[in-house]
């Protein structure tokens, strides 16, 4: 029996490479992406989570007061004082931490999202102190952006879009 030739073994592996690649591709496409878009001169810390709540009316959070105390929060509380640090969602299905820099329209990616949970945006300080919360929920990509607001205070946006890319 005589076998293959290295240039039919070398065109089999290669068609395979090929075929893989443009798979993965296809199957890339559909993921879904979040955009974190930093207009500030200022870096923050970004926890993305993923929740299994469909409301967020039943988010809870991990939190630390002022005084040091550890304590579970509602989304409601957390929104109305903003003197907690080291907010965490209490369960999450997932989470990724995502360090914004400070180069005016810098921008950050969370790759492989899944568009089906609940995403929860954690902004705060290198000190852990909260500056914001954002619930979103879009059936492809997101992107949140942090500018300065007309009095000159720290804002955030977020808003759906087909291509985080675009």
């Amino acid at each position: 029996m005589r076998l293959p030739s290295h240039r039919v073994i070398l065109t089999g592996l290669l068609t395979g490479l090929v075929l893989v690649a443009g798979c993965t591709a296809l199957l890339s496409d559909g993921e879904t992406q979040i955009l974190l878009e930093n207009e500030r001169e200022s870096s923050y810390l970004v926890t993305v989570f993923q929740s299994a709540q469909e409301t967020p009316e039943e988010l809870r959070f991990d939190v630390t007061t002022g005084d040091g105390r550890q304590r579970f929060v509602q989304l409601e509380q957390l929104q109305a004082e903003t003197n907690y640090t080291n907010v965490t969602l209490h369960d999450p299905v997932r989470s990724e931490r995502v360090t914004t820099v400070a180069e005016g329209n810098s921008t950050q990616f969370v790759d492989d999202w899944n568009e089906s949970q609940t995403t929860v945006f954690v902004v705060e300080t290198y000190q852990n102190e909260l500056l914001e919360v954002y619930v979103m929920q879009c059936d492809r990509d997101m992107a949140v952006t942090f500018m300065t607001a007309s009095d000159g205070n720290f804002k955030t946006t977020s808003r759906c879009v087909q291509d985080v890319h675009g």
